[in-house]
């Protein structure tokens, strides 16, 4: 699979995902999820809270994976996105669970809603045939606006 950046809004992801959702045959499947971690930091980098502190970032990510049902079209629609949530001392258990089956309006919350950390819009296709097959899904959403 190849993997394309597009300028697309992740706002405008989501109200296409809405909308599809409302018809009575939604067109498109689905699926988010959230993971997390542990930045593990060496001692003595920059990235730490402050010099001398036992802590490490607590980091989220969240991908909402977007598709033509029955996987017609060789491509999926991306949002990558990344955000700290909170510091964890060395050593002690990050206390956070992943959730391999978020709904749009959670992963909205978590990772669109408070615009922190980053998010990347991305497509992962097949082949040149099936970012084409994309490009035309892609426009004809934007002649909709």
């Amino acid at each position: 699979m190849d993997e394309y950046s597009v300028d697309v809004l992740p706002g405008e992801v989501l109200a296409w995902v809405r909308a599809d959702a409302a018809r009575k045959s939604p067109r498109l499947w689905v699926r988010a999820a959230k993971s997390y971690w542990i930045d593990e930091v060496s001692p003595g980098e920059s990235a730490r809270p402050a010099e001398g502190d036992d802590v490490s970032p607590v980091m989220a990510r969240g991908v909402m994976e977007i598709s033509p049902q029955r996987g017609r079209g060789g491509w999926t629609l991306q949002l990558v996105a990344q955000d700290s949530v909170g510091l964890r001392e060395d050593g002690e258990d990050a206390g956070y669970e992943n959730d391999d089956n978020m709904t749009v309006k959670a992963f909205e919350d978590d990772f669109l809603f408070p615009e922190h950390g980053e998010v990347e819009v991305v497509v992962l296709a097949e082949d040149a045939a099936a970012w084409r097959r994309f490009g035309r899904w892609l426009a004809r959403r934007r002649a909709h606006r």
